[in-house]
């Protein structure tokens, strides 16, 4: 009888290491430094693959302590709910790929800081915000030496929002509207993603605009259209378009050489309404990113984060 309770004692003890888990276990991400101000509005993340997000016109700080931007034609508007959309993206790709990119946020309202214009118009010459506007920017640059010390190249994205009647992304390459409608006037050297070619020059600057290969058309392949895409090569003669600003120019010209990238508007409807709709929106980015990767570089995913 004892030996008979000793085996069933046994057996409960080594059931549970026997029994297979309910999901397969996935390594957890390695080098990762969690998210950190280096101001009262400024957050950033260290990441451990070759991306870097930026999300300058998202905050809602709104600090009477510092002074309303006044300086002329500034542009003040909030892309309501980007940085949402950017932890979106961020919480995907940790928990569908067990790495994550490197984040620079904003949390600063644009009517006192605007994180995509250089310094003087960003801060109306305001110099008790110079050093907020320096977090960030150096932040980026930090971020591209770190990169750049494991892998060939960085991606840089300006994660952006618009109100425009047409529900689709607006991809930034510093390629007009008239130049999306003329691509025999495309300039290779004033683009976003010239950096690439010249380090990749089996590439043609179509391949980042409408080509099967191009970021718009793997993200209009997932029913979140783009313009320009294969689908949507440019927007029409009447439809308004943002094809790039100041922290597209800056971190993708000589400067800095192996550095490439584009700003992405993202309509509101689909996109950043809701959690679900964040959630989808960053499913189809992440897959989007990665087949980029994968077919337009030599950089692999399932090296990223090793």
């Amino acid at each position: 009888m004892k030996n008979a309770q000793l085996v069933s004692v046994i057996f409960l003890l080594i059931l549970p290491v026997s029994c297979k888990p309910d999901k397969p276990f996935i390594e957890p991400p390695k080098d990762i430094v969690t998210k950190k101000k280096l101001d009262f509005y400024t957050e950033v993340q260290y990441g451990n693959m070759p991306l870097i997000i930026s999300v300058p016109h998202g905050g809602t700080d709104n600090p009477s302590s510092i002074s309303d931007r006044t300086c002329p034609n500034i542009t003040t508007v909030t892309d309501s709910r980007t940085i949402e959309l950017a932890n979106a993206i961020d919480s995907v790709c940790k928990a569908d790929y067990a790495i994550q990119p490197y984040l620079v946020i904003s949390y600063l309202k644009r009517t006192k800081l605007d994180q995509n214009r250089e310094i003087n118009e960003a801060t109306c010459s305001n110099s008790s915000i110079a050093s907020i506007w320096n977090n960030y920017h150096l932040s980026i640059d930090s971020f591209i030496t770190k990169i750049l010390l494991k892998y060939p190249q960085a991606l840089f994205v300006d994660l952006h929002g618009h109100g425009h009647t047409k529900q689709r992304l607006e991809l930034g390459y510093l390629v007009s509207g008239s130049e999306l409608r003329n691509p025999s006037s495309i300039l290779p050297s004033s683009t976003s993603y010239y950096n690439m070619l010249l380090q990749n020059p089996f590439l043609s600057k179509n391949q980042f605009l409408t080509t099967p290969n191009a970021f718009g058309t793997l993200m209009a392949n997932k029913n979140f259209p783009c313009v320009p895409s294969a689908q949507d090569p440019a927007p029409l003669l009447s439809d308004p378009y943002f094809d790039g600003g100041y922290n597209t120019q800056r971190y993708t010209s000589s400067v800095y050489p192996k550095v490439y990238g584009w700003q992405i508007e993202s309509n509101f409807i689909g996109v950043r309404d809701n959690q679900t709709s964040r959630v989808n929106f960053a499913k189809a980015f992440l897959q989007s990113i990665m087949e980029f990767y994968s077919r337009n570089t030599s950089m692999q995913p399932s090296t990223f984060g090793k």
